[in-house]
């Protein structure tokens, strides 16, 4: 007894999946360079963002450097008459907020007490080791060199607590992730830059 053969039905149920299948719309090469562009910007933010990035700016402005703006190269204020402020110092502060500016924490979920308590403990540490250490580091009695050192330091590291805040970047980061793929194919979507504001 022969048994009848089922691959022509497996061929034609085959062949109907494969038609019910929606075909692709085409991409235009004005949405794909649209959608370059915006990626670039979202790269670009990000980058000033990180804490690596952060961390290497607030070196240079404690030794006392500016950015040029034109020529993106760091450029000591005041020329090189300018005394070095102390390679001990330096290393210790970016050593100290290495633990603060990192990604652990800018993606947590802190709230306002805790912020505060934070930033208590990071002024009380930099104010007792500046006054520990002023002679080791060559500073002396010199108090607004102190206390530009110590705004450098707690400027930048209010600013990644706040991002931290009720977790509000995690949230706009993972927000973002999850609309990357299907950016600039429906224009009434809210692109990857948009998750990024915190304004919105």
């Amino acid at each position: 007894m022969v048994m009848p053969s089922i691959i022509p039905q497996q061929q034609s149920s085959i062949q109907s999946q494969q038609i019910a299948v929606p075909q692709e719309v085409p991409v235009s090469a004005d949405e794909l360079y649209a959608t370059y562009l915006q990626e670039e910007r979202v790269k670009n933010v990000i980058s000033q963002i990180s804490p690596d990035n952060q961390l290497l700016d607030i070196q240079w402005r404690i030794k006392g450097y500016v950015k040029n703006p034109l020529t993106q190269q760091w450029e000591k204020v005041g020329g090189d008459e300018t005394k070095e402020i102390s390679p001990l110092l330096v290393s210790r502060f970016i050593s100290y907020l290495s633990s603060l500016l990192n990604q652990n924490v800018t993606l947590s979920n802190l709230s306002g007490p805790e912020i505060n308590s934070i930033m208590n403990l990071v002024i009380e540490w930099t104010i007792d080791d500046l006054r520990s250490n002023s002679t080791i580091y060559n500073i002396g009695n010199d108090y607004s060199e102190r206390t530009r050192v110590c705004h450098i330091l707690w400027n930048n590291v209010f600013t990644a607590m706040k991002r931290a805040l009720n977790g509000m970047e995690s949230r706009r980061i993972f927000r973002a992730l999850s609309v990357t793929e299907n950016m600039g194919q429906t224009p009434n979507k809210r692109g990857l830059l948009d998750y990024l504001k915190v304004w919105k």
